[in-house]
């Protein structure tokens, strides 16, 4: 007898968050709602017809390796949203704006690293990363000499064929048509500038050195629900 039994249907989300001193506003705003970011987040895919079954959330909080050494870059491991909420809001408690020097940061660094997250990677599933910032991105490579630099690093180039599935160095759990990413980021920025090279990427400009503030949890929500319900041309 055929086996009729629904698999389940995961979102994994990634946030990428700038986690320098001018971004006190969105941290303060992401710790604000961690409790009711999952009743939110089904509320928002209910209503735009797409059930959900798990969600789980990883945050990557990313600086300067130039001014921040170990701390410019902060990785947590995924968090199941209806189990582990105490131990996401426990880790966010603990993030900090701070450091980041004067300019831009470390963020194509942190896109690098949320590509080779352990997403679930089932054709209904989806596979979030949303990146936060009011500051431009450093050169992929600009901080290289710095001790915690990430030895295998990629460059432009490299990033593009991550993203795209080209890069035979970097496997990892992006499924090509289930992916999404969500940018918030400052316009002419290199942010915006990927946001127009890449596939299945939603860009919002924001003001610079603001800490999105003008940018409400609703907001965020809403186009994490709209990319994650967007159809994928095969």
């Amino acid at each position: 007898m055929e086996n009729l039994e629904r698999k389940k249907r995961c979102i994994d989300i990634v946030f990428c968050i700038d986690g320098t001193g001018s971004m006190s506003d969105c941290i303060e705003n992401v710790k604000k709602h961690a409790r009711n970011f999952y009743s939110m987040l089904v509320e928002k895919m209910t209503r735009l017809g797409s059930d959900i079954d798990e969600t789980r959330v990883q945050v990557i909080v990313f600086r300067d390796y130039g001014y921040d050494g170990a701390n410019a870059m902060q990785i947590s491991p995924f968090f199941l949203l209806d189990q582990d909420a105490a131990d996401y809001e426990e880790f966010l408690a603990n993030v900090r704006a701070q450091g980041g020097g004067d300019g831009p940061e470390n963020g194509l660094e942190a896109l690098y690293y949320a590509m080779q997250s352990a997403f679930e990677s089932g054709d209904d599933d989806r596979q979030v990363i949303v990146l936060f910032t009011d500051a431009d991105a450093l050169e992929l490579g600009a901080r290289a000499d710095k001790e915690n630099y990430p030895k295998d690093m990629v460059d432009e180039a490299g990033l593009d064929k991550m993203w795209i599935g080209k890069d035979q160095t970097h496997v990892g759990y992006l499924n090509q048509l289930t992916k999404r990413l969500v940018i918030f980021a400052p316009a002419g920025t290199k942010y915006e500038a990927l946001a127009k090279r890449w596939n299945l990427t939603w860009y919002k400009a924001v003001a610079d050195d603001n800490g999105l503030s003008e940018i409400s949890f609703e907001d965020i929500i809403d186009l994490i629900g709209k990319s994650a319900t967007a159809k994928a041309r095969r």
